[in-house]
């Protein structure tokens, strides 16, 4: 029984003491292990770098912040990006996604309440006067 705590107590000790894991070949030496597909290193100007294992061997692509992600992915928050235009009795939406932009319309009386943000902020910037150029005074 002693014999076997000990051992595992052992076996766990060394699994701890194992240093980072090197990169394959194709990585960079410096890179950090994320996952067992994936490798991320900093380049000396700041920026971030993925190498993820493909069939095909290694892809270096840039690292995006969760921001800069979800924009590129068109998710996050539902409100940001979306446009919309009012058609008499119809408000004309539109937001961006990943394949392009969606558009759809709405009787203004049947409005989600991401859409009644959208459209109540559309309307708040059309009653802001847009900011007028000084006039010169004559004297």
């Amino acid at each position: 029984m002693i014999r076997t705590i000990l051992l595992t107590l052992v076996t766990v000790a060394l699994a701890l003491a194992q240093p980072d894991p090197k990169p394959p070949a194709g990585v960079p030496a410096n890179a950090k292990k994320i996952n067992d597909d994936t490798w991320r290193i900093v380049d000396e100007k700041g920026k971030a770098w993925h190498y993820q294992s493909t069939p095909f061997g290694w892809m270096k692509a840039a690292a995006l912040s969760t921001s800069e992600q979800q924009k590129r992915d068109g998710v996050g928050d539902p409100v940001e990006g979306m446009t919309v235009r009012e058609e008499g009795e119809m408000l004309r939406f539109s937001r961006p996604g990943p394949f392009g932009a969606y558009n759809w319309t709405k009787k203004k009386t049947a409005l989600d309440e991401v859409e009644k943000a959208v459209w109540s902020r559309a309307q708040k910037s059309a009653k802001t006067p847009a900011p007028s150029a000084p006039s010169s005074v004559k004297e």
